[in-house]
């Protein structure tokens, strides 16, 4: 069922999620922060502050629609980046490939709607969704 996250705003599919936003497979790389390809790999920040996980800061953008999207990028070496970052507080953090599958939730590359030059793509995935099947971890630069 297409329906996402009981935590998003009630306003989101209308207000907030963008209109460029489309259903389509992209290939992309995932940083696993938690050391496993499961369904809580791929909840989006939003959800994750939601959950304790991460703290929630004290300015958030709740209609900027980045907030509740799961970040994949197109590049790896882009992934890498973030995984070196994510590495002083998540040890067991790796990098997966897949592709936004469609039948999960629209995605958006973010330069389409913000000002920037990297490959991070936006994907706002439902509830009931199962990503993790579309995803396998990767050797360095594979």
């Amino acid at each position: 069922m297409e329906k996402f996250p009981e935590c998003f705003p009630e306003k989101f599919e209308t207000d907030i999620l963008p209109k460029g936003a489309k259903k389509e497979n992209k290939s992309v790389y995932r940083v696993i922060k938690y050391g496993t390809i499961n369904r809580d790999s791929f909840i989006g920040t939003y959800e994750e502050i939601q959950r304790g996980l991460i703290p929630r800061k004290k300015k958030m953008d709740l209609d900027n629609p980045g907030l509740y999207s799961t970040s994949c990028n197109i590049e790896y070496s882009e992934a890498q980046y973030a995984t070196d970052i994510f590495m002083r507080h998540h040890p067991k953090v790796f990098i997966a490939k897949g592709q936004t599958e469609s039948s999960c939730g629209p995605c958006q590359l973010t330069s389409e709607r913000e000002e920037r030059k990297d490959t991070h793509v936006d994907w706002w995935i439902y509830q009931e969704a199962e990503p993790q099947k579309y995803f396998s971890e990767v050797a360095e630069n594979e």
